[in-house]
C-alpha cells in the first residue's frame, strides 16, 4: 500500500542476482519527510538512519577529489534514502512494529 500511492520506494533486486542481507533501505520522497520519519520513529523506539553521503561531498571526496558535471541526482536520491533496522537478532514482531509504525505515519492502516 505504502509504494502504491507512491508514499515510498523499495530496493529492487534484479532477477539474476540476490539480495546479501547487509542493509535494508526505503526510499521516501524529500529530505524533509526522511527527517520526519526518522524523528517519528526514533519516538516508538526504533533507531533509523540516512543510508550514506555523496563520495563528491563527504569530506574526503572534497578534499581529494573533484566532481565533474552538474550533481543532477545524487544528491537529491541520497537526501531520500532511509536505513531501517536490520540485524541478526532481529525478531519478526520487531519486524512487524517497524512496518505498523511506518504505515502509522503515513496514515496508512496495515492488514497485521
Amino acid at each position: 500500500a505504502l509504494e502504491l500511492s507512491d508514499k515510498i520506494k523499495r530496493p529492487t533486486v534484479p532477477k539474476e542476482c540476490e539480495h546479501n542481507g547487509h542493509m535494508y533501505y526505503i526510499k521516501v520522497n524529500s529530505l524533509e519527510e526522511r527527517q520526519k520519519l526518522i524523528l517519528f520513529l526514533k519516538k516508538k523506539g526504533i533507531h533509523t538512519v540516512f543510508h550514506y553521503i555523496p563520495l563528491h561531498s563527504s569530506v574526503a571526496g572534497m578534499k581529494f577529489s573533484r566532481f565533474n558535471g552538474e550533481d543532477v541526482y545524487t544528491t537529491v536520491e541520497s537526501e531520500k534514502l532511509l536505513r531501517l533496522p536490520l540485524y541478526y537478532e532481529l525478531k519478526e514482531g520487531e519486524i512487524i512494529y517497524i512496518i505498523k509504525c511506518i504505515y502509522e505515519f503515513y496514515n496508512i492502516e496495515t492488514k497485521h
